[in-house]
């Protein structure tokens, strides 16, 4: 599992570092250049031949880092310069010390550089710091390494690419588009989150020694990001001897009048991500389309908005899980099932699609429910339920999805390309896993379905968001390895989750 830190819990880390255990700055920044020279570095190796490198360089720290990144590469040998993007009246002292540092080992310091004559840009103009919008002179020479790089020049980010906020991955006026990214120590959630992400590149997280813990007590909720050494630890244990109710069973109402499409993907997830027994409960109109589509799950029918409450009610004692919402519509038989779950469950109940499209006018009734609650919305459906616009929600996913869970007490799983689940403790996890050829009808009917599958087999009830995320984004990278991003369904995600799973 990986820390994953605001501007903010990084300061506060490097400055302890540095004032409480005594490790001077100098120390770290040299450390931080090491890192980034061994980037820049192994471009050359995978070149074959010698590369002009140049390091663009702000007034700050971060421009420090890219100072003391030439002077290392030119004492080893590389035709490596320094170009100074910021203004030398606001050196930081640190930067003051690397240009004297650096033009001592005479490294060249270049005043009006062609970016595209050069094989390597450092980019240290901007570290994750940066608290406005990027503009004038600053502006322009980020737009001269986008150009350089559209020609063939490699870009090596320090820390962030210039431009990018660190806490929610916006693009701040303009920002450097890396191929590489040298970050220190821990990942900033704006290299995960979207457009960050898409500018970051390939992301090299480098251990410089600051200290992972503060001493003051941090006032913001952490931020983690799972991986695949954590699925071992996460996911509920087999049991040689079990049988199917071992396994949990998970009940799922979805589908409405022949509309049963999203009913078979959620019980199929259910059923791969290791559930022991899966019951439909759906529109008589589906009988046939289900029995035939997935013959392994058990089924209920209801014919109107009365039937199906009681078709529902009938069989909560039967289940460990409730899924409810994928394709139910927003008419009278979805509301009766939503009012009657919230009102007679308490089950752990995963609410998706549609139950969340009938909760949006009535979001108070969350608060009455004395069980787990897991809610699935992508941007749209939350939207809905909050009164917030897309943009403002896209602006800053984990901050919205830690409200929502805070207010309530529930789990919240905040979908979009980067999907982030906000737990009850206000902790978040940012989502790593998984692919644009994800964004395909169905997928969220599969991700409601393997939540469900992991809640009744028993595992750790408060990782089960988080882990049905990566699991679905692993299922996802899968998929698309075997039938191409543009051409994978949601049925070609939920056939590869026991692959994830094992």
């Amino acid at each position: 599992m990986k820390h994953i830190v605001t501007a903010a819990q990084m300061q506060s880390r490097d400055g302890y570092t540095i004032r409480e255990i005594g490790i001077p700055s100098a120390v770290l920044m040299e450390r931080a250049a090491l890192a980034i020279a061994e980037e820049v570095l192994a471009f050359c190796r995978e070149a074959g031949r010698p590369a002009r490198v140049l390091s663009v360089c702000g007034s700050g720290n971060n421009g420090g880092d890219g100072v003391a990144c030439a002077r290392i590469l030119h004492m080893k040998g590389v035709d490596a310069s320094i170009y100074i993007a910021g203004n030398p009246e606001h050196f930081s002292a640190d930067m003051t010390q690397q240009m004297e540092i650096a033009g001592k080992a005479g490294v060249p310091e270049l005043k009006n550089p062609a970016f595209r004559e050069f094989d390597v840009l450092v980019d240290a103009i901007f570290g994750i710091g940066l608290s406005r919008p990027v503009s004038g002179s600053y502006e322009r020479t980020i737009e001269r390494m986008n150009a350089a790089k559209e020609a063939g020049t490699r870009i090596v980010a320090a820390d962030i690419p210039s431009g990018i906020s660190a806490d929610t991955g916006a693009v701040m006026g303009c920002a450097v588009k890396a191929d590489v990214t040298v970050t220190m120590q821990l990942l900033k959630a704006g290299l995960l989150l979207n457009p960050g992400a898409m500018y970051a590149g390939r992301l090299v997280a480098a251990d410089i020694g600051i200290a992972d813990r503060t001493a003051e007590a941090e006032t913001e909720p952490p931020i983690y990001a799972l991986e695949d050494a954590d699925l071992s630890r996460l996911l509920p244990a087999r049991i040689p001897a079990g049988n199917k109710g071992t396994f949990g069973k998970v009940l799922i109402a979805a589908g409405s009048a022949d509309i049963c499409g999203a009913a078979v993907l959620a019980g199929e997830a259910a059923l791969r991500a290791g559930a022991g027994m899966v019951k439909i409960v759906t529109h008589a109109s589906n009988r046939q389309a289900v029995h035939t589509a997935l013959p392994e799950a058990l089924t209920a029918f209801y014919e109107d908005g009365d039937g199906a409450a009681a078709a529902v009610l009938d069989s909560l004692e039967w289940a460990d899980v409730v899924v409810a919402g994928p394709g139910i519509g927003t008419g009278g038989a979805a509301f009766a099932i939503l009012k009657t779950l919230l009102g007679s469950c308490r089950l752990p109940l995963v609410l998706d699609a549609d139950a969340l499209n009938c909760l949006s006018a009535h979001v108070e009734l969350l608060g009455d429910y004395r069980g787990p609650v897991f809610i699935t919305p992508h941007v749209g459906e939350m939207s809905r339920l909050t009164s917030v616009s897309i943009p403002e929600i896209k602006a800053d996913l984990p901050a919205r999805a830690r409200t929502m869970a805070e207010m309530w007490g529930i789990t919240t799983i905040l979908k979009d390309a980067r999907t982030c689940t906000a737990m009850r403790d206000g902790s978040v996890f940012i989502n790593t896993s998984g692919n644009d050829g994800m964004a395909t009808a169905g997928s969220g009917d599969v991700l409601a379905g393997l939540l469900g599958g992991l809640i009744a087999q028993g595992g750790d009830l408060t990782m089960a968001g988080p882990l049905a995320a990566y699991v679905h984004g692993r299922a996802g990278d899968r998929a698309a390895a075997i039938r191409g991003r543009a051409g994978m369904t949601a049925r070609d995600i939920a056939a590869h989750i026991g692959e994830v799973i094992g």
